[in-house]
């Protein structure tokens, strides 16, 4: 027991891509969903989203979203090209080989890759721009290196005001 208690609410974040279940109880309970998805997939999770807070009556608008991304951010663009290159290869995916679509089908369509610069139109044009207001970011290959947290903290910052 929490006595005295704290606050009288407690705010509860979901994470998933369920459409009909996970949706459903965010629409309903949830003050913060974090959409996990390939970004492709966006747009229809958005309107399935809405769809749910229509089914119970809420406004989506009422509903703070994210969406939990793959950054690999690094000042030379190239290097962590290479570094996506090798990670999806060792997950069994040969980025070289493989078709557009096939690309969007894999874990590479969550992965935000390159120079700040080109990290910020993907996540404006890929995420933002389909009405999702934050980002949980994720950095696999490079986020231990020093000053790589505090570049994309500045890169993502910038995009979310």
């Amino acid at each position: 027991m929490n006595e005295p208690r704290i606050r009288d609410d407690l705010p509860i974040l979901l994470g998933g891509g369920g459409e009909k279940k996970t949706f459903g109880l965010a629409a309903r309970f949830a003050a913060h969903l974090n959409i996990i998805c390939n970004a492709s997939e966006l747009p229809r999770k958005v309107e399935a989203l809405h769809e749910r807070c229509a089914e119970a009556g809420r406004d989506p608008k009422t509903l703070e979203t994210s969406f939990l991304c793959f950054l690999m951010i690094d000042e030379d663009g190239d290097r962590v090209r290479k570094q996506q290159i090798e990670r999806m290869r060792a997950g069994g995916f040969d980025m070289t080989t493989m078709s557009p679509e096939e690309l969007r089908r894999s874990p590479a369509d969550r992965q935000f890759v390159g120079t700040p610069d080109e990290v910020a139109e993907q996540l404006q044009t890929r995420v933002l721009d389909h009405g999702i207001q934050g980002l949980i970011v994720n950095m696999v290959t490079n986020g231990h290196e020093p000053g790589a947290v505090d570049l994309a903290g500045r890169t993502v910052s910038a995009l979310i005001r």
